[in-house]
């Protein structure tokens, strides 16, 4: 059932998402998630609309490159070992989801999610859960890597993040069960964000991060923030500026935009330091926040060029039954035109085969014989005539008879085998043309790709609401 979306319905779903305690952009993320799922009507218990997406791939319509936007920012942490990455995600989260220590704890890549319930998803159950990353499975080794921490916190606007925590990067003989750094240059295709962490006591200068960070850069430098983590590790001023300068002559020449890099310190909120260090660690948050703040903007701008994809996808099916129906109206006459023509052609095939036949000897003795005599020109004027002129013409003893076929010897055998030749391609052109006539919507069809029309259209006006929701809380300040 496509239509007009049930306004309780939308009230119900209104009331559940408050009922949750949702922010206004994790609403607005969810709803244009629904929208390309579900359909307006995503509560709905009979399942009686569908979705955006469904709409997209319908054979009818086929549209390329409509994909189900994610309902949550991607965040991915980048660093070495004991780089506080780990950390950073716990106080964000504000609860204890990752192992953190000076061991090299994570040797895999780790989702850190928000829901209902505390759980834990390992290796298949977390390719399921995010179907998106289903092509990191073509990296041996990284299935059994791979895990999801389900967290039920609600702290900062978590619930419109995921975290992945990537694996700490440290050079030696360290030996990872999977290609490490070309899994994550992999991974950064999937995300919104990268946060690259430097330890100013561990291994921040490390190849392998290096490297990292170098892949990294060739095709995602807008989505990558740097930070000195663990600032608090250095108290002396002048320590933390040499790390600092260390840490940036080895970027430089592996960063795009090198003019505008910036490397802020950060580390976790204490109250015991004796000397105030600079804290950036809220300018994360800010970047996290403006990545989501973006991500409702893209998405948002991304349901609109859908809708107008689809739109523009009926206007072609029906350009296209249209220019099919002139083509069959034409096809069709000519399939006509090649029939009527095979029946003149038959015609005169049986017209020489009868006068062949009537110029044998015997039939025409037969004939002139047995027939004539009882064919009057009183009673049968017409058939007597026929049958006078059919045969051929008599001449006396001693008179050449006139030539047949213009002189050409068996020229009536010549003739039929031309009209029967020009007969069957007469019939394998009219066969041809009809057959080419090619498939037209039904009136079924027709007003199936109309309600996609109204639907789409119906879309577009949920998706102005929403800007205006999402307007509404960038000037109240709510959802942050």
């Amino acid at each position: 059932r496509i239509g007009m979306a049930n306004k309780n319905k939308k009230r119900e779903t209104q009331n559940d998402a408050d009922a949750l305690g949702m922010s206004s952009t994790e609403k607005i993320l969810r709803r244009i998630h629904e929208l390309y799922e579900k359909g307006l009507c995503a509560d709905d218990a009979e399942g009686g609309t569908i979705g955006l997406l469904e709409i997209a791939h319908d054979p009818l319509l086929n549209v390329q490159g409509v994909w189900k936007p994610r309902k949550k920012v991607n965040v991915m942490i980048v660093g070495n070992h004991s780089a506080g990455k780990s950390s950073f995600i716990n106080w964000y989260v504000g609860e204890s989801v990752q192992t953190t220590g000076v061991a090299i704890e994570t040797r895999g890549f780790t989702y850190v999610t928000s829901g209902r319930k505390r759980e834990t998803l390992k290796g298949d159950a977390t390719f399921a859960f995010y179907d998106h990353i289903g092509g990191l499975r073509e990296f041996k080794g990284v299935e059994e890597n791979v895990f999801t921490e389900i967290s039920t916190s609600k702290d900062r606007n978590f619930a419109c993040v995921d975290f992945v925590d990537t694996p700490g990067l440290v050079d030696g003989e360290m030996e990872y069960p999977f290609d490490v750094v070309e899994s994550i240059a992999w991974l950064a295709d999937h995300v919104d964000l990268i946060l690259c962490f430097f330890d100013p006591i561990g291994q921040a200068l490390c190849k392998r991060t290096m490297t990292a960070v170098e892949r990294l850069n060739e095709k995602h430098a807008e989505k990558l923030a740097y930070y000195m983590s663990k600032a608090d590790q250095v108290e002396k001023e002048h320590d933390r500026q040499r790390v600092l300068i260390q840490i940036t002559q080895n970027l430089a020449g592996r960063i795009k935009n090198s003019h505008a890099f910036k490397l802020p310190t950060i580390y976790l909120p204490r109250d015991d330091l004796a000397v105030p260090i600079p804290n950036a660690i809220e300018e994360v948050c800010e970047d996290v926040d403006k990545a989501i703040r973006l991500t409702v903007q893209k998405n948002l701008t991304t349901m609109k060029d859908d809708c107008a994809k689809i739109v523009k996808a009926i206007d072609a099916r029906g350009e296209e039954d249209a220019r099919r129906k002139k083509d069959n109206a034409a096809r069709t006459i000519k399939g006509w035109a090649f029939m009527f023509a095979g029946w003149l052609v038959l015609s005169l095939l049986a017209y020489v085969a009868t006068l062949e036949t009537f110029a044998l000897r015997p039939v025409a003795v037969a004939m002139r014989v047995h027939a004539l005599p009882r064919l009057s020109e009183d009673e049968f004027p017409v058939a007597r005539a026929v049958m006078t002129g059919l045969l051929p013409t008599e001449v006396a003893e001693g008179e050449v008879a006139a030539k047949r076929w213009m002189g050409v010897e068996n020229g009536g055998m010549y003739a039929m085998a031309w009209l029967s030749v020009a007969y069957v391609t007469l019939q394998v052109m009219k066969r041809k043309a009809w057959r080419g006539r090619e498939a037209r919507l039904t009136k079924r069809e027709w007003k199936k790709l109309e309600g996609y029309r109204a639907y789409a259209i119906e879309v577009s006006a949920v998706r102005e609401e929403l800007y205006k929701e999402y307007f509404k809380q960038l000037h109240e300040g709510d959802g942050y």
